[in-house]
């Protein structure tokens, strides 16, 4: 209740809130990190007053905390409710950080954002919006591998494939559900 309430002051005396903007994200993680896997109302909460946060512009407190934000244990939880009740929730929250601060991930981070929305995308038991919304942040990362800076095109190159070979698999996959559609 204290975060959203945060969150309502950061609308409202965002001038007076903003040297406090790393510390609000810092807090907001370690509260994340320490809530219990199975407190799936908690956990809501936490993550709709995360999402609040980075509609403003105090989302830059979250661009170092992209890490820890990828470990699905912190982001979603551990018990098998949080697992079914919040992933939706958690994972287009991430998708927001993650479009958000796409020009400044590291190959290794884009890997590990590729591989999480690419395994979302083939889950049948997510819905068709968030499994819609992984494929355009998918879609919006290409640009960003294309044109990175690392010394091994090689690894950007097995990202761009990845992705390509994720978007080639999930049309397969809807080939065999078009007849159905047809039909109906």
């Amino acid at each position: 209740k204290t975060l959203s309430f945060l969150t309502y002051l950061l609308r409202g005396f965002a001038e007076l809130m903003k040297p406090f903007e790393d510390a609000i994200s810092k807090a907001v993680i370690q509260l994340l990190a320490a809530c219990p896997g199975d407190a799936v109302a908690t956990r809501k909460e936490l993550l709709v007053a995360t999402r609040h946060i980075l509609a403003t512009d105090f989302r830059r407190g979250f661009f170092a905390q992209v890490d820890v934000l990828l470990d699905e244990k912190v982001l979603v939880g551990v018990g098998r409710l949080s697992h079914e009740a919040l992933r939706p929730l958690a994972y287009s929250t991430l998708a927001d950080l993650v479009h958000h601060v796409r020009a400044q991930l590291s190959l290794a981070q884009l890997a590990r954002v590729i591989q999480l929305f690419a395994r979302n995308i083939h889950d049948p038991t997510l819905p068709v919006a968030i499994q819609t919304t992984s494929v355009r942040l998918l879609l919006n990362l290409v640009d960003y591998i294309f044109h990175n800076q690392d010394a091994d095109a090689r690894r950007g190159h097995a990202l761009l494939a990845r992705v390509l070979r994720t978007l080639v698999h999930k049309f397969g996959t809807l080939r065999r559900h078009i007849p159905k559609v047809e039909a109906a």
